[in-house]
C-alpha cells in the first residue's frame, strides 16, 4: 500500500516538474528575447525565399544573436517600468546583473562570428544594427519625449533593414524588390509597435512618452492601427502590379486576418496578453505564408 502511495506521489511530482519546466521555457522565450530574435531569423528566411537566395546557416546564427542581444538588454533596462503594465516580464527580468552578462556573452560571440564568416562590410553594418539595438533602451527611446512615435520609428527602421541585410550579407546588389520589401516591414512593425503601446499606454503616459496611443487617445489609435493594416495589405498588392515583388508575395495577403484578429482581441481588452504574443509572432507568419507560396508554386510548376 505504502509503495503504491510512493508511486502515485512520484508521478505527481515528476509531472509538477515537467509543468514547472514547460512554464520556465515559456518564459524564457517570450520574456528573454528569443521570440523577437526568431522572428528576426524569419524575416531574413522570408526575404531569401520570396528572392531566391540561397541560405546559409551563418546569417541565421547572425540574425538570432544580433536581435537576441538587442531585446533582451531592452526588456532588462525596462524591467522597473514595465512592473505597472507587464509585471510578469518584469519579475522574471529583476535579476539584471544576470541579463547583462548574457547580453555581453552573447554580443561577443556574435562579434567573433562575424569576423570568422564575414566581410569586412557585413561586420560593420552587423555591429552597427547591435550597438544602434543597444543604445535605444538607454539613449535613443528618451528622444520620443520629444519627438512623438520616434521609438516606434527607430525599431522599425532596424527590423525593416533586415530585408535588405541578406543582399548586404552576401555582397548582393540591392533590388527594387528588397526595398519594396522593407518598407512593408516597416510598415507592419509600426503597426505591431503601436499596438504594443496600447498595453504600455499608461506607463508611457507616466514616462512623458509621446506614443501614439498617448497622444491620439482611446478613440482614435483603433482607426491608426486598422488603416496601417489594410495600407500594408494594398501596399503589396500595388508592389506586384507594379512589378516590383514577385507574385508570390501575394502570398502574404493573409497576414491582413491576421492582423484583424489581434488588433480587435487587444481592443476589447487591452490585458489579452496572448494577443501580443500573436503580434510579436507575425513575422514568423511572414515567412510561413510565403514558404507556402513558394510551394504551392512549385507544385503547379511540376
Amino acid at each position: 500500500m505504502d509503495s503504491n502511495v510512493h508511486a502515485v506521489g512520484s508521478g505527481f511530482g515528476f509531472k509538477n516538474d515537467i509543468v514547472k519546466l514547460v512554464e520556465h521555457l515559456w518564459k524564457e522565450v517570450i520574456f528573454g528575447g528569443h521570440l523577437f530574435a526568431t522572428g528576426s531569423m524569419a524575416v531574413v528566411v522570408a526575404c531569401a525565399t520570396l528572392f531566391m537566395v540561397p541560405l546559409s546557416w551563418d546569417i541565421l546564427f547572425t540574425s538570432y544573436m544580433m536581435f537576441y542581444a538587442i531585446y533582451l538588454y531592452d526588456y532588462s533596462k525596462g524591467a522597473s517600468s514595465d512592473e505597472l503594465t507587464n509585471g510578469t516580464r518584469a519579475k522574471y527580468l529583476q535579476c539584471k546583473n544576470k541579463s547583462t552578462c548574457i547580453v555581453i556573452a552573447a554580443s561577443a560571440l556574435l562579434i567573433i562570428s562575424l569576423f570568422t564568416f564575414t566581410t569586412v562590410l557585413t561586420t560593420i553594418v552587423s555591429i552597427g544594427i547591435l550597438i544602434l539595438g543597444l543604445l535605444y533602451g538607454s539613449h535613443f527611446k528618451k528622444l520620443t519625449k520629444k519627438i512623438p512615435a520616434f521609438k516606434n520609428i527607430f525599431v522599425s527602421i532596424v527590423w525593416s533593414f533586415m530585408a535588405l541585410f541578406v543582399f548586404v550579407y552576401y555582397s548582393l546588389p540591392i533590388t527594387y524588390g528588397a526595398l519594396m520589401l522593407a518598407l512593408f516591414i516597416f510598415i507592419r512593425m509600426m503597426n505591431i509597435q503601436i499596438l504594443f503601446d496600447v498595453r504600455d499606454v499608461e506607463g508611457d503616459r507616466a514616462d512623458g512618452l509621446l506614443t501614439i496611443p498617448a497622444i491620439f487617445g482611446e478613440k482614435k489609435y483603433p482607426f491608426i492601427l486598422k488603416l496601417i493594416n489594410l495600407v500594408s495589405i494594398l501596399f503589396v498588392a500595388a508592389c506586384v502590379i507594379q512589378g516590383f515583388l514577385p507574385v508570390i508575395a501575394m502570398a502574404i495577403i493573409p497576414v491582413f486576418y491576421y492582423g484583424v484578429n489581434y488588433i480587435n482581441k487587444v481592443l476589447t481588452s487591452k490585458k489579452n496578453y496572448t494577443s501580443y504574443v500573436y503580434a510579436a509572432c507575425e513575422p514568423i507568419m511572414w515567412m510561413m505564408l510565403i514558404f507556402a507560396g513558394r510551394y504551392i508554386t512549385a507544385l503547379n510548376v511540376m
